[in-house]
């Protein structure tokens, strides 16, 4: 098997004290070899009888093969590729703003309560794929991890306001770290999606001098027709980032959705990717075979 692989080869230096103690006991045990320190070479093979002369399946054979077998299924033997266990989907990571500034109504009933709308017409959208939610204001938190559960952060997005947050103030930053932290977690291609009204000035300078490197958009949820926030729109620009703008209908959530889907493929590379598949606990169910025969009588290893 050209592919044949050891996913925990160091296993395997469990063979060398096998080795010794099977020669071990192999001498310790075998009659022959007991005679042979008192009996002249020449005259042992007319006194051997009976056992002595056995060469059936012993003891110490099994314990051998059994030693060596789990020896094997420890080492983790591999010869073909498997479908990664994790999901693959298009990951998106919800990077919420809770500050003060939300609760502005401007946009009605305010600016936190569209956001949530927004959102959960977002998630209705991507029924199936992998969403995670982080919220900020003067701190950065992590509130669900990916999830295909449509349902589960619409229910955590009702309960979150300004007041939940230990400080208000604005560190996008931080906020665009944890879910970069997030998405390399899950180990899943994907992207993030920036809801907020506005982007302190610091931040946006902080953000086109240190880039996070993660595909992401922005959505504002100012009220249609008032010229977007000056940072908010430098922060877009600096990351290279689309910026989407507040509708009264779902087209600006249906052109997020879909971006989120190419910024994922972007970042997913070749595709579907394949993880060597653990194949030692096959060997488990012979292992457990042999086993059964410490249950014989007489079958004992000293």
């Amino acid at each position: 098997m050209p592919e044949l692989q050891f996913l925990r080869p160091w296993w395997l230096l469990s063979l060398l004290p096998l080795l010794v103690a099977w020669i071990w006991l192999w001498r310790r045990h075998d009659p022959v070899a007991r005679m042979q320190r008192v009996v002249d070479p020449h005259l042992l093979p007319y006194l051997l009888v009976g056992e002595g002369r056995s060469r059936g399946l012993k003891p110490i054979h099994l314990l051998g093969l059994v030693w060596l077998l789990g020896a094997l299924a420890l080492a983790g033997p591999s010869w073909r590729a498997a479908p990664s266990p994790f999901p693959q989907d298009p990951g998106l990571v919800i990077v919420l703003k809770a500050g003060n500034s939300m609760q502005a109504k401007d946009v009605q009933p305010s600016r936190l309560e569209r956001a949530r709308h927004k959102l959960r017409d977002l998630l209705a959208l991507r029924r199936g794929d992998a969403t995670g939610l982080v919220v900020y204001s003067g701190s950065a938190h992590l509130v669900m991890p990916l999830t295909r559960d449509e349902r589960i952060i619409p229910i955590m997005l009702e309960e979150l306001t300004p007041d939940l947050m230990p400080v208000d103030g604005d560190v996008l930053a931080d906020a665009l770290q944890e879910a970069q932290r997030l998405l390399q977690r899950a180990d899943a291609p994907g992207s993030a999606l920036v809801v907020a009204d506005s982007v302190s000035k610091a931040q946006a300078d902080n953000l086109a001098q240190d880039n996070p490197g993660l595909p992401l958009q922005f959505l504002s949820v100012q009220a249609p027709g008032i010229q977007t926030d000056a940072g908010l729109a430098q922060a877009a620009a600096a990351l290279g980032a689309d910026l989407e703008a507040l509708s009264a209908d779902e087209q600006d959530i249906t052109r997020i959705a879909r971006r989120a889907r190419n910024l994922a493929a972007a970042t997913q590379g070749s595709g579907d990717e394949r993880r060597a598949e653990d194949a030692g606990f096959f060997l488990l169910p012979l292992i457990a075979l042999l086993a059964l025969a410490w249950s014989r009588r007489g079958w004992v290893v000293r």
